[in-house]
């Protein structure tokens, strides 16, 4: 486990590498989530345009006029829970972080994806860099990415397979749902399977690396673009990342992932309800593929935070099939959701970032809080 010592104090005056810090740690970073914050005018008169030709104008205005102060303070009290769900896992991944580091961290990363660009790369280096200033180890750091990271996708795509399979069965959706749900079933299952067998044995994470190096050489091949992916080496890299931190923390991480990303879903269910849209207009079925489909959306389109693209995905699908007095309160209970979920996070995370950057309190000499694992195995 990791050391629990109290904090080294580090002078003001330490250079970068006494204060655990990295030589090459991200600069400029605070300005990039201020400009990021200042320009969400633009952000949301982008958003609100693109609403209004999704749902027109008389929708567009009678959703923002359905928005009450009260549901306002609300959300932001539910952005503020659903962020904080975000932290035990991270905890669990790397034994011996504090939850308010894992706080810190969450939230600052979250505000830079949020506001920037490829904001989800430079979040990740901001990540490391932190953790490496409170003195874990890169190699610890890596994994705990890794695994959380992993989990937090399988977690969703999971609830997102069962929850299309379960709007099928309730006859809801277009004529197709029944073979999306089966696609994504299916390919959900192979990826554990996959990610089981990449799990028990080193060897066969080889073979698995050379066969799809060898099926992505082809593939390239074909449009004459021919380009090495480097699997063989990557995957038993990859499984040994994994392998000792899930047998030390699989059924907590699990538990505490679900619960985050349940959390996530019932921010957006909550916005139905105070919309009035009960679960005879809107089930929680539906409620959970909308969640997994923007999700999955903004996975295929990155760009930051999801802005415009999970606005209409939430929306096309929480709104289909209903009447078209219903389509103010679906757009009303979209932004409720968006609020908590992409704009709540902005001004915390750029106070926690500012705070890691000014504080010296929790700086700890670099690589002083190793993480030891009992020697354990999947297998």
């Amino acid at each position: 486990m990791s050391d629990s010592s109290a904090p080294v104090p580090v002078a003001a005056d330490s250079d970068a590498a006494e204060e655990g810090l990295p030589k090459d740690r991200p600069k400029g970073i605070g300005r990039r989530i201020v400009s990021g914050f200042l320009s969400y005018g633009v952000i949301i008169l982008v958003v609100y345009y693109l609403l209004e030709d999704l749902a027109g104008a008389a929708t567009t205005q009678a959703a923002f006029a359905a928005i009450t102060p009260a549901q306002v303070a609300l959300f932001t009290v539910l952005g503020v829970v659903n962020l904080a769900t975000n932290w035990p896992p991270i905890a669990i991944a790397l034994p011996g972080l504090r939850i308010r580091e894992a706080a810190v961290t969450n939230t600052a990363s979250a505000a830079l994806s949020n506001t920037v660009p490829e904001g989800g790369a430079v979040a990740t280096g901001l990540n490391f860099a932190m953790l490496r200033s409170w003195g874990f180890a890169l190699s610890d750091i890596t994994s705990e990415v890794v695994v959380t990271g992993t989990w937090s996708q399988m977690t969703k795509y999971l609830l997102l397979g069962l929850s299309m399979v379960a709007v099928f069965l309730q006859g809801w959706g277009p004529e197709w749902i029944g073979w999306a749900a089966l696609a994504v079933c299916v390919l959900y299952a192979a990826a554990v399977v996959v990610l089981a067998l990449i799990l028990r044995s080193e060897p066969l994470a080889q073979r698995l690396g050379r066969l799809s190096d060898r099926v992505w050489g082809w593939l390239t091949g074909l449009v004459r673009h021919r380009k090495a992916a480097h699997l063989a080496e990557a995957l038993p890299k990859f499984r040994a990342m994994m392998v000792a931190l899930l047998a030390f923390c699989w059924g907590r991480l699990t538990a505490a992932m679900l619960v985050s990303q349940l959390t996530a879903a019932a921010v957006l269910g909550i916005a139905c309800r105070v919309q009035g849209l009960d679960q005879p207009t809107i089930s929680w079925a539906v409620i959970l593929v909308a969640w997994g489909g923007a999700t999955l959306a903004s996975l295929i389109i990155p760009v930051p935070g999801g802005i415009g693209v999970a606005e209409v995905v939430l929306t096309a699908i929480l709104g289909f099939g209903l009447p078209a007095s219903d389509q103010a309160a679906v757009l009303a209970a979209v932004l409720l959701y968006r609020l908590a979920t992409f704009l709540v996070p902005i001004p915390i995370g750029l106070v926690s970032y500012l705070y890691w950057r000014k504080s010296k309190a929790w700086r700890r000499p670099v690589d002083s809080r190793r993480v030891h694992l009992a020697a354990q195995s999947l297998a």
